[in-house]
């Protein structure tokens, strides 16, 4: 039987509530069996000077403890190069050929979608869920183009095909941002009411984010 698995993909530095969420709110809207929170591998320029690969991940199994549908993918943790889209989801395709991939992005990333490696074949390998991002419209960069392409009207249009459908959700909006969480760590003021209690509890034993 097939199976249909939702990917959001992101740095997850920390994960926060808007990453949760957003991906519960992808699981139940568009019926998915699960939601896969796949953490990407960070050159060592672009990490947060201190936290670990596995200490994202850990922060990940902990947020979603408490969702049975949401699960953490491992996949480009192990990788020692750049994490591509396209590269992930043919691996992903390899490991479990009888599966559907549902990728999740924001407005943001639908708008410059065209400059992403491969985007065609990440197409031919995936499906696309749009959650709304505070400003950013469907009338921005590739949007237009992209929806006018491959854009489906309801999910289960998107489930009569394999690949290549375009759907924009009406997600809730959250403005939480990692950006700013890190900076209120940094400041020790409360970043408790966007991230997990236990997401908080290992930031503060594990002392991330206080440089």
């Amino acid at each position: 039987m097939t199976k249909h698995i939702g990917i959001l993909g992101g740095t997850f530095d920390p994960v926060h509530n808007g990453h949760i969420a957003c991906a519960d709110y992808v699981q139940r809207k568009c019926g998915l069996d699960t939601v896969r929170l796949m953490p990407c591998h960070l050159p060592p320029h672009r990490a947060t000077p201190g936290v670990s690969a596995e200490q994202r991940a850990a922060m990940v199994q902990l947020a979603i403890a408490g969702y049975p549908k949401l699960v953490l993918e491992r996949l480009e943790l192990d990788k020692q190069s750049p994490s591509y889209t396209v590269d992930s989801l043919q691996l992903l395709h390899q490991r479990e050929p009888d599966s559907r991939f549902y990728f999740i992005i924001g407005m943001d990333s639908l708008c410059y979608f065209r400059q992403w490696k491969n985007w065609q074949r990440v197409l031919q390998l995936a499906h696309l869920l749009v959650c709304e991002r505070p400003g950013y419209q469907a009338t921005e960069g590739d949007a237009p183009f992209l929806l006018q392409q491959y854009g489906v009207a309801d999910i289960a249009v998107l489930q009569q095909s394999t690949a290549g459908g375009i759907l924009l959700l009406d997600n809730p909006l959250f403005a939480i941002s990692a950006t700013d969480i890190r900076r209120q760590l940094q400041q020790h003021s409360t970043a408790g009411s966007a991230l997990d209690p236990d997401v908080l509890n290992y930031i503060q034993l594990q002392q991330l984010y206080q440089a």
